[in-house]
C-alpha cells in the first residue's frame, strides 16, 4: 500500500495536542504524528518566511495546508498530520481523531498526477 497520511483540523492547539498524545499511546510512533498551528491574523513577518518557507519541503506537510483547509482557518486552529503506512494504522488514525470533534479529517495519498485526498468528515 503507498504511503498516506490522515490530517485532522481541529478548533484549537489544546486539542490537537490532546489527540497527538493519545494517538502516541496508542502505538503511532512520535515521528509519524506532526501538528502545525494555523494563524489568519495578519501577513506573515519577513523574519518567519524562512521557517515558513522550510515547511514545504517536510514529508509530514503534503499538498498545500493553506490552501485546502483556507474555508475552516481561524486563528487558533491546529492541523495534525499521521504516517500511515496500510489500512490499519490509516483506521487507527482516522478512528483516534474523530474522538476529538475535528472539523475536517482527510485521508491523503501523495502520488504524482492522481487525485491528493479524500474526506472522511
Amino acid at each position: 500500500m503507498p504511503l498516506k497520511f490522515v490530517v485532522g483540523l481541529f478548533q484549537s492547539q489544546g486539542i490537537a495536542e490532546d489527540a497527538c498524545n493519545r494517538l502516541r499511546y496508542e502505538g503511532v510512533p512520535p515521528e509519524h504524528v506532526s501538528q502545525l498551528l494555523l494563524h489568519e491574523t495578519a501577513p506573515l513577518p519577513q523574519a518567519v518566511a524562512p521557517a515558513v518557507e522550510a515547511l514545504s519541503v517536510d514529508p509530514l506537510v503534503v499538498g498545500d495546508v493553506r490552501e485546502s483547509y483556507a474555508p475552516f482557518i481561524r486563528n487558533g486552529e491546529t492541523a495534525i498530520f499521521v504516517r500511515a503506512h496500510d489500512e490499519a494504522e490509516v483506521d487507527l488514525a482516522v478512528n483516534t481523531i474523530r474522538q476529538y470533534a475535528p472539523i475536517k479529517v482527510k485521508v491523503v495519498t501523495p502520488n504524482e498526477g492522481q487525485p491528493l485526498s479524500h474526506d472522511i468528515l
